[in-house]
């Protein structure tokens, strides 16, 4: 089934606010719907180079995290230790004594 065009719209924009939330450093991502469900695919700079994650997403969750703190709080969660390596906390390394 081909998504609609308010659905792709509300996943770019909850994608990008919890990728903001993250504090991801630089970045580039796709979100698309596939033959099993929806990828979100981010390519990120990290220490050394780039990485390359995808993830599996639920449409509907995000755009329920646009209203819901909830269920925004839980796919941050989620996506964050996938993500580690390429938040801004990351890049910087360990706050100095």
């Amino acid at each position: 089934m081909t998504p609609s065009a308010p659905e792709i719209r509300n996943a770019r924009e909850a994608v990008e606010r919890i990728l903001d939330e993250l504090g991801m450093s630089a970045f580039v991502y796709t979100v698309e719907p596939k033959e099993r469900g929806w990828v979100l695919s981010i390519d990120c700079a990290a220490d050394g180079g780039w990485q390359t994650v995808a993830l599996p997403v639920n449409p509907a969750e995000l755009g329920a995290s646009l209203d819901a703190a909830a269920v925004r709080d839980k796919l941050r969660a989620e996506w964050e230790p996938h993500l580690r390596a390429c938040t801004k906390r990351a890049a910087q390394g360990p706050a100095a004594p």
